[in-house]
């Protein structure tokens, strides 16, 4: 096993270690709960969902962590600033996990922070994320709040390659006067966790998994991958998965199913 000759850093967040020399703290594992079409979800604008198919989620996921010794965090994945509110809710009662923040409306996730500011639960909240699309309104929302705990996602539109993520945390890529590193402590965020955004095409993984790699010897911050957004876009396999459960092979279940899984 190697070592980063640069200083790791370690956080706690919620009760939770991440960060650090390989080896050093154990990966953390967050499962996303309320996502798209997710089959325990029955009105996402609104928030409704099936209460005993949710808590049945969590407590698995709480139950391999607890047998695989990975702490895990809750990857909340919100469709509007009022299901925002009643998933972390819900979620926050149901488990003493962390939790993330997340959405593909800014709206939803500044209402998160204002939420968990409300209630007293910043200490356990992880924004997700800071990346290229966030708007001014939302980057006053997150230096406002008292979140100290934030994902940067190292998307480059314009460039995937790993210099084009390094790029944008370090210079803000021609998208921000700043890099995003230095953007999210400007802000208040001391606790940052880097994602080298896995894209389904293009330089995909390898590009990915090189970049955390840069990352940490360059800013000594943790670092997980969403490494299922490859292969939950290869539709090879999704054919291949078909084709095995028409011929009764056990293992075609498996190789055409992924999960959302943040590893930090």
């Amino acid at each position: 096993m190697f070592l980063f000759d640069r200083k790791q850093d370690i956080y706690e967040i919620g009760g939770v270690k991440v960060g650090g020399q390989p080896g050093e703290c154990a990966t953390v594992m967050c499962g996303t709960i309320f996502y798209a079409k997710h089959y325990l979800v029955e009105d996402a604008e609104k928030g409704i969902f099936d209460k005993k198919a949710a808590e049945d989620v969590l407590n698995k996921q709480d139950e391999f962590s607890d047998l695989t010794g990975n702490p895990c965090m809750m990857q909340i994945f919100s469709e509007s600033p009022e299901a925002m509110e009643k998933e972390i809710a819900f979620c926050v009662e149901k488990s003493d996990s962390p939790f993330l923040i997340d959405s593909t409306v800014a709206e939803a996730k500044v209402a998160g922070l204002k939420y968990v500011d409300e209630v007293g639960l910043t200490d356990r909240a992880v924004y997700n994320s800071i990346n290229v699309s966030c708007s001014p309104e939302e980057l006053k929302a997150i230096e406002e709040s008292k979140i100290e705990a934030a994902i940067i996602l190292a998307f480059n539109p314009k460039d995937s390659t790993v210099a084009g993520k390094i790029d944008l945390l370090e210079t803000g890529a021609g998208t921000f006067d700043k890099g995003l590193v230095q953007l999210a402590r400007d802000m208040g965020v001391t606790k940052q966790m880097c994602d080298p955004a896995t894209l389904p095409i293009g330089a995909g993984v390898g590009s990915a998994i090189a970049s955390g790699f840069v990352i940490k010897s360059k800013y000594g911050i943790s670092v997980g991958l969403g490494i299922h957004n490859a292969p939950s876009a290869w539709t090879w396999l999704k054919r291949s998965g078909r084709s095995m459960q028409r011929k009764d092979r056990a293992v075609g279940k498996d190789s055409a199913r992924t999960c959302s899984i943040f590893a930090i």
